[in-house]
């Protein structure tokens, strides 16, 4: 069978599956405790200097722009970052806290000092 065939012959199953993962658990059964992933402590630490923003809006094309402040436009901080490992904040010197920075939790890590 061509790939696409054989594909198309597991969606049936797949869709069952998925339905089935993705329903309520059955009454018989009990949820797991503690939760699968330990509570973790947040962190915060300063940082001085530019965050940047990269994206790929097309195959081969990459954009980069630095992140800035949406009250006073500042770009160089010294940023107040804090992270509870689901959320990542910048807070600019002016007093406004952000979470609208379009950061991914790799690009703020890799430019922080170890915690």
């Amino acid at each position: 069978m061509p790939p696409t065939d054989m594909g198309e012959a597991l969606l049936p199953d797949l869709i069952a599956l998925f339905a089935v993962l993705a329903s309520a658990s059955p009454p018989e059964t009990v949820p797991l405790t503690p939760p699968l992933t330990p509570p973790v402590e947040p962190w915060q630490v300063r940082y001085a200097g530019g965050f940047r923003r990269y994206g790929r809006p097309a195959l081969g094309v990459w954009t980069a722009e630095t992140v800035g402040c949406p009250a006073c436009g500042g770009k160089t901080g010294p940023w107040t970052v804090t992270c509870d490992w689901r959320l990542i904040s910048l807070g600019c010197p002016c007093g406004v806290v952000t979470h609208e920075h379009g950061l991914a939790f790799s690009e703020v890590w890799l430019l922080l000092p170890d915690t």
